[in-house]
């Protein structure tokens, strides 16, 4: 499917994944939802190519938050 910068995906390409999902959606449900998850798809397409190198995200969790 989409898988570098300027890779759209085709509406059978689409239809196929709705299908796989088992979403059941009408030829006009999509036709209303592919402009949104190609614009979506972009915005993850940049969020990706963002070049973190040696930096890493840290979380910490407390268990016993918010009574800490």
């Amino acid at each position: 499917m989409a898988t570098s910068p300027g890779d759209m995906v085709t509406p059978e390409e689409f239809k196929l994944m709705s299908d796989r999902a088992g979403l059941g959606m009408s030829q006009q449900e999509l036709d209303e939802l592919k402009p949104l998850y190609d614009m979506y798809s972009q915005y993850i397409q940049q969020l990706h190519s963002i070049d973190l190198q040696a930096e890493e995200i840290g979380l910490n969790f407390h268990p016993e938050w918010p009574s800490a």
